[in-house]
């Protein structure tokens, strides 16, 4: 009895010994948690102040407006860009001013204006945007032959109605890696001042915009933060170094959409001058780019089936448009014809976007094994896309 007595007082004790140690393993767990909970907010709060303004916007997920002035080394203004950013969807609107834009009367036509003009447009903008710019940018050409430069050129496509020669370029159709000067002449030169003279020159214009984006992408590991701090040296603007930095690495993390659109403006002619200027009207153009951002975080910006795409053969084998036009009709994408190209021998299909709705070429590439990506904008056309079927293509069996 004494036995069992002993025994029933042991088999307690060990259990209270056992009640106090569960006790001390469960506060240490408590205590280890809430470590690693103290330490995971500590992360995020320094994460948090560590980030720039420019990640600050783009976290929140609304719209940011970038105002580029293109300049040339006279002062006078070549063109304007309002870059809006949708970094909750990887969309980005680009809305290009035409240097003869005159907001008042012909004597303020922008091409005229010089140093006036930026601001000129900044103060339309901020009227259109109902707010002002996040970031304003100015280049010039001698900054922007510098930084193409410096990014080994660009390779630049031309067509058959697109490509220019000049007193200094002997350029033909197709592509080729263009230094800084090359671009910059290419952009440039108007043979004459003609209305549509101009939409011709914007069109190269934007397609140079849109070729620089995929140059940064195609070189993003060459992109080092010396050299970019370097190009930010040689613009002029708000945008810090850091942002500057922050947008270059925003940008060539993910694949953006863009789309184009151009400040409405009607053709008039100066009475006294007969000079051509762009009469615009900001109330009728807020309109317009209302309707432009609207489009452009929609479903259809990126529906294909809405989207106006030709095939063209650039080879000498028969049938093979019509073959690449059935493989993209399967895919829901429309095709309004199929022909052929305006010369034969093209060694790789290539994708060419024509409206600047690079959604659609983006689409078609990615059906076509990742086929090579182009940007000729011709509004001429009325089509989204043109697909230059090459040697490359191999027809379904």
């Amino acid at each position: 009895m004494t036995d069992g007595f002993y025994r029933l007082e042991w088999n307690r004790g060990a259990s209270l010994e056992s009640k106090e140690s569960a006790k001390k393993k469960s506060g240490w767990l408590l205590y280890i948690a809430a470590g690693i909970l103290l330490f995971s907010a500590l992360i995020f709060l320094i994460g948090k102040f560590n980030r720039t303004g420019l990640e600050e916007k783009i976290a929140a997920g609304k719209p940011i407006y970038f105002l580029f002035h293109a300049m040339n080394d006279s002062g006078e203004y070549e063109f304007g860009l309002l870059a809006t950013l949708f970094p909750s969807n990887n969309r980005c609107a680009l809305y290009f001013i035409h240097p003869i834009t005159s907001f008042d009367d012909p004597d303020d036509s922008l091409d005229l204006l010089k140093s006036g003009a930026k601001s000129s447009v900044k103060s339309a903008i901020t009227d259109l945007i109902d707010t002002k710019p996040n970031y304003t940018i100015s280049i010039s050409s001698s900054q922007w032959i510098r930084i193409v430069d410096l990014l080994g050129g660009l390779d630049v496509y031309t067509d058959n109605k697109t490509v220019r020669s000049s007193s200094e370029y002997n350029r033909e159709p197709g592509v080729y890696t263009m230094s800084g000067q090359d671009v910059y002449d290419y952009t440039s030169k108007i043979d004459k001042k003609e209305t549509l003279d101009y939409l011709e020159r914007i069109s190269r214009q934007e397609s140079v915009v849109l070729t620089l984006y995929e140059t940064l992408s195609q070189k993003k590991e060459f992109l080092t933060t010396p050299l970019l701090v370097f190009a930010h040296s040689l613009i002029e603007s708000d945008l810090s170094k850091e942002d500057f930095l922050s947008l270059i690495k925003f940008i060539n993390s993910r694949r953006i959409q863009f789309g184009i659109s151009e400040l409405p403006g009607e053709p008039m002619n100066d009475p006294k001058t007969k000079k051509l200027y762009l009469k615009t009207d900001i109330a009728r153009a807020r309109v317009a780019f209302r309707k432009f951002s609207k489009d452009m975080n929609s479903d259809v910006f990126t529906d294909a089936e809405f989207a106006r795409t030709e095939v063209l053969n650039g080879t000498e084998v028969a049938g093979l448009a019509k073959d690449v036009r059935g493989i993209l009709s399967d895919k829901r994408i429309k095709v309004l014809a199929a022909d052929n190209a305006w010369k034969k021998g093209f060694p790789k299909t290539v994708v060419i976007d024509r409206s600047g709705n690079t959604a659609i070429m983006d689409r078609i590439s990615t059906v076509l094994e990742k086929a090579e990506v182009h940007h000729v904008l011709r509004k001429d056309l009325g089509l989204d896309t043109t697909v230059v079927v090459g040697s490359d293509y191999e027809p379904r069996k």
